[in-house]
């Protein structure tokens, strides 16, 4: 039940951003807000005793969406001011990558001074902040969804890599053998790739969904398998489900953006 609970969430979520994704960028990034809160709720994680290591994780994770969101949103604000900015900038603002790393710097440096208020003697102190920037890195490549949207026929990428997404999760629920499960995933992220492909109004062909769809698809089922490993034993909803189906999504953000960038080769 936790694995189909996680996998509906994801394809709600995949859903709600392809939609998105039509109506305004903004309103794209805001969609993506949610996900970026239900990986801040991640569950805690134990050491070697099983005991619970204290972890501030919330603020800083949100921190980094919302930074990699708003930076992919309007790169020109890391230009700076007029006429301090080096030509370089141009073409290194553009895309998600700009935003993702002033993110993970702010999450770091949230996720020090949160430390510091700790009150317990800052046990496990590497662990602690180590948790806390994996999460913020995972929420900050979510904003890939963002970056799709400014490629070429950049909503209809959304909607491939969303059906993907949806395609290779909803297969990955068969309860059949794992590596037949994920053999069958990774075909039906392609199907519904190349089918959403086919009939949206765009330039892309088949041919993109059949090379994007898997890779998502894929990358979808990975989240999901480790978000689902970290929440293991939990039994609140956020953690048993909401934890993993968002992490699914954000981990296939990165590759709906970079098949967005694969647009631009012919015959795609």
């Amino acid at each position: 039940m936790p694995r189909l609970g996680s996998t509906l969430f994801s394809v709600a979520l995949v859903g709600v951003i392809t939609l998105a994704a039509y109506t305004d960028p903004w309103v794209l990034g805001a969609a993506l807000l949610l996900v970026q809160v239900m990986i801040g709720a991640a569950p805690g994680i134990f050491d070697a005793t099983h005991r619970s290591i204290p972890s501030p994780r919330f603020v800083p994770v949100v921190v980094a969406g919302v930074v990699a969101t708003v930076l992919t949103l309007e790169p020109d604000l890391l230009s700076g001011a007029a006429g301090t900015s080096p030509d370089v900038v141009g073409a290194t603002s553009t895309g998600m990558v700009g935003g993702v790393l002033p993110a993970v710097a702010a999450a770091l440096l949230v996720a020090l001074v949160a430390q510091m208020l700790r009150r317990d003697g800052r046990t496990h102190l590497v662990q602690s902040v180590g948790y806390a920037v994996l999460l913020a890195v995972v929420a900050a490549l979510a904003s890939g969804w963002v970056s799709a949207v400014h490629s070429v026929d950049g909503p209809e990428v959304v909607a491939v890599g969303a059906a993907g997404v949806a395609g290779g999760l909803l297969a990955w629920t068969l309860p059949v053998d794992r590596w037949i499960c994920l053999s069958l995933a990774t075909l039906a992220g392609a199907g519904a790739g190349a089918a959403v492909a086919a009939v949206v109004d765009s330039s892309m062909t088949v041919y993109f969904g059949v090379v994007v769809g898997p890779a998502v698809a894929l990358a979808a089922v990975l989240g999901q398998i480790v978000g689902r490993a970290i929440a293991r034993g939990r039994a609140h909803a956020a953690a048993s489900w909401g934890f993993p189906g968002a992490m699914a999504v954000a981990l296939a953000a990165p590759l709906v953006y970079v098949g967005g960038q694969l647009l631009t080769l012919p015959n795609l």
